[in-house]
């Protein structure tokens, strides 16, 4: 085989590497999906490269151009969730998909429609996929590069920047093949860009934690690494035996490439399952412990007033004089019974709406706030006078609150300023809570409100998706700002109650 069969074979194993590495956090991180599709693309026009040469089938040149237009879409879609606008930008990116999947189309149909091949392998067509292609890739790299010059976390600028390298040498020596085909005397370098990119995107996926913290990233790596090594000497087999059957071969290669992604799938399967126990265990010793901080005060008070009773009762000494210890229990019964209640309505987020005076439900809140961070988060209140009340449920919104100031206070470490704001906004009212932690990138900013998604060793994944949720099931809206060294800001927006509507307006910040 000559030297640039090799390459093409190389490449393509690196490639399928990468995607097996991809696919297994697929579900667990936005970037894995474009990434294994744009890995499986490349690995296809890779070994399309290969097949052309051994085999010599002009079939293959239309399996390579298919594959090579689909980069198109997942490169960028693999931006775009790099960048954290998949979702502001899903029209450029779905619009991507279709335009370029019904190019991709016509070049498979073409396989069996000599007449419509000769259409497509022109050099008209070659430019009308390089005036698309070029305006789409250069808006998302343009994106790119603004993402890493304005990253201040120094192992994210790390990631954008191998990124950005990994996907510069990619494209750029992907178009040396395309300016080939178009005429022009240039030397094809896209099988060797599609190999010099591989260890920039691996060092940015196993170094820099390009899918998020995961310690069997290695191990997972390796795996993905055995597969794809037996995918390509199966894909030789396979050509040795069928050069001469076009048709057979293809279906045969076809064949192995799902019988890979069955055996990527199982390992994905039996990770993600195992992802899912951990996070669900998580979950529940949050659920339980936080169940357990409730119940312990009002059954300590139950006990210490049952002590009593009893002590005196055994000294022979009347209870006609205790009856504030009688009325302690029934108080603290009654309590539990409360905290059953909320914990029933917190399950299922069902709101008992009534007035509830902002201002108090924070200063309730925030009573507490003092002794768990003593000395560390400096806590201020801006609370505006003459708010009209809420229509709210006062148990729901006080842990959404509490969710908020936590997240807040963990955010800051080191210490910092906690900033709680009660405020008119517009028609509504409002509670905001302000820190001046590291903030968010802009991926962990797209996905804040997720549920399950959590950037912390400990966390469950469920606090600001709970306060979403919570603020939602009020008729209200949760807006979140932040930037990365420059803190966060959550506000939570309410509607007001009927009666207050057009009511009393906004004093001056207390």
């Amino acid at each position: 085989m000559t030297g640039g069969m090799w390459i093409s074979l190389l490449a393509c194993a690196g490639q399928l590497a990468l995607a097996g590495l991809a696919l297994v956090r697929v579900g667990k991180s936005p970037l894995a999906l474009p990434l294994s599709l744009l890995s499986i693309a490349l690995s296809t026009w890779n070994f399309s490269g290969f097949a052309l040469v051994r085999a010599d089938e002009d079939g293959w040149r239309l399996v390579g151009f298919t594959a090579g237009l689909m980069t198109v879409p997942c490169a960028l879609h693999f931006i775009l969730s790099f960048v954290g606008r998949r979702r502001s930008l899903a029209w450029a990116m779905y619009g991507a998909y279709a335009l370029f999947g019904a190019l991709a189309l016509a070049m498979l149909v073409a396989l069996g429609a000599p007449t419509l091949e000769a259409h497509l392998l022109t050099l008209r067509f070659g430019l009308l996929v390089s005036a698309l292609a070029i305006p789409i890739l250069g808006g998302g790299f343009a994106l790119l590069g603004f993402h890493v010059l304005h990253s201040r976390h120094p192992d994210e600028r790390a990631r954008a920047g191998l990124v950005l390298l990994g996907l510069t040498l990619v494209v750029a020596l992907l178009m040396t093949e395309l300016a080939a085909e178009l005429g022009l005397e240039v030397v094809r370098l896209g099988h060797v860009g599609t190999l010099l990119g591989l260890p920039v995107m691996a060092t940015a996926a196993l170094r820099f934690g390009l899918f998020g913290d995961d310690p069997g990233a290695p191990r997972l790596a390796l795996h993905a690494a055995g597969i794809a090594g037996l995918g390509v000497l199966a894909y030789l087999a396979v050509v040795r035996l069928f050069v001469a059957q076009a048709g057979t071969l293809i279906i045969c290669t076809t064949a192995v490439t799902f019988a890979l992604v069955a055996a990527t799938r199982r390992g994905v399967t039996a990770y993600v399952s195992r992802s899912e126990r951990l996070e669900r265990l998580a979950t529940l010793g949050r659920f339980s412990a936080q169940m357990a901080h409730d119940l312990k005060n009002p059954i300590a008070a139950m006990k210490g007033a049952a002590q009593y009773l009893k002590e005196e009762h055994a000294r022979g000494r009347s209870w006609d004089g205790q009856g504030e210890f009688l009325d302690l229990l029934l108080e603290q019964v009654e309590r539990l019974d409360r905290v059953v209640d909320t914990y029933q309505r917190l399950a299922r987020v069902e709101p008992l709406p009534k007035p509830v005076d902002l201002r108090r439900l924070v200063e309730g809140v925030l009573s507490l706030q003092v002794f768990a961070s003593p000395g560390k988060v400096v806590i201020i209140r801006e609370l505006a006078a003459g708010l009209p009340p809420c229509a709210g449920d006062q148990d729901l919104l006080a842990n959404a609150l509490e969710n908020l100031v936590r997240n807040a206070c963990e955010a800051m470490p080191g210490g910092g300023t906690l900033t709680v704001r009660a405020l008119r906004d517009g028609a509504d009212v409002a509670m905001e809570v302000e820190d001046t932690g590291e903030g968010m990138d802009a991926r962990t900013r797209e996905r804040a409100f997720d549920d399950f998604f959590t950037t912390k060793a400990s966390g469950s994944g469920l606090g600001l998706a709970f306060v979403r949720r919570v603020v939602e099931a009020h008729g209200g809206e949760v807006l979140l700002t932040s930037r990365e060294g420059r803190g966060t800001v959550v506000r939570m927006r309410l509607p007001v109650t009927d009666a207050s509507l057009g009511g009393a307006g906004v004093g001056e910040a207390a």
